[in-house]
């Protein structure tokens, strides 16, 4: 099993008119799961289920990031990543952040976590498929320097889309630094 990493603490400041929003990247507790899912089912129209999510939480392979705010005197959790660290590879299953957090830097914040999680551990490649049609996405994924590598027809199957195929090369941790505009 991959060894644990530290709490990751980001603060963003955004418009005049927001408020900034606090954020810790932490590893997922069973506790999280009911934020998660609820994230899930508002962000994909074929949401992974809590057996899926529960079976990545207990494989050697796989991490799943947190990013948990306070509210209402509690944490909760606003955004996730899943990623399989295998093979000197990070292949990056899953990433949402909570339909009222989002354009506040949660996605951002795990993808950056977890490319210095991985660069820290000598990984040197990273993977996901992204769907075609996903141009907030597909901006994200580019603006860190994924590139895409193929292309696999039809690969959800709930509407036949096809995903993209992205690829980072990781050359060294300060190649990841990565200032959000």
């Amino acid at each position: 099993m991959l060894s644990r990493g530290r709490n990751h603490k980001v603060q963003e400041q955004h418009h005049s008119f927001s408020e900034p929003l606090s954020f810790d990247i932490v590893e997922m507790t069973i506790d999280d799961v009911p934020d998660i899912i609820e994230i899930e089912k508002r962000s994909f129209v074929t949401p992974w289920s809590k057996n899926l999510f529960m079976k990545e939480y207990t494989c050697d392979l796989s991490k799943i990031f947190v990013a948990k705010t306070a509210c209402s005197s509690a944490q909760r959790v606003v955004g996730y990543l899943c990623a399989w660290f295998i093979a000197g590879e990070v292949h990056i299953l899953n990433l949402a952040a909570h339909p009222l957090f989002r354009r506040k830097k949660v996605a951002t914040g795990l993808l950056s976590h977890c490319l210095a999680f991985s660069s820290a551990r000598g990984i040197k490649w990273a993977f996901l498929e992204v769907r075609q049609s996903n141009e907030h996405a597909l901006s994200l994924y580019s603006t860190y320097g994924f590139k895409p590598v193929g292309l696999r027809k039809g690969y959800y199957t709930d509407t036949h889309e096809d995903a993209i195929v992205m690829m980072l090369e990781m050359e060294s941790p300060r190649s990841l630094r990565h200032s959000a505009r």
